[in-house]
């Protein structure tokens, strides 16, 4: 299942790697409801890691997230159940994403031919 969760970016954690190579970072997204705003912890996994730590604190985004849901059972028994919202994809007001941006500019810096005889 995929929801949309669009607010501002109100904290980005510290990413966290097992011994696998699996590495992920929370994106805290604070989300006006009336009163009281909601917090909503969005995953970046994998590759996009290195997208959440180029994100600015304070900033509107726009987050498309898978939900998940597994089961987990303790040693004594209890049954516990977790949700995550994995990020698919996101947008930032500008409308690219980090890494739609690099690869815009790099584009437009390309390096010129140098006449220098060095």
């Amino acid at each position: 299942m995929e929801i949309t969760i669009e607010g501002v970016i109100g904290r980005i954690c510290k990413p966290q790697e097992w011994p696998s190579g699996f590495r992920k970072c929370e994106v805290h997204v604070v989300v006006e409801n009336g009163k009281y705003p909601d917090t909503i912890p969005v995953e970046f996994i994998k590759d996009d890691v290195d997208e959440a730590i180029g994100l600015t604190v304070g900033a509107p985004i726009k987050v498309q997230c898978y939900v998940q849901g597994r089961e987990w059972t303790s040693e004594t028994g209890t049954l516990k159940v977790f949700v995550s919202f994995v990020m698919n994809k996101y947008e930032l007001p500008e409308g690219k994403s980090i890494r739609e941006t690099v690869i815009e500019q790099s584009k437009k810096n390309e390096p010129k031919a140098d006449d220098m005889p060095w």
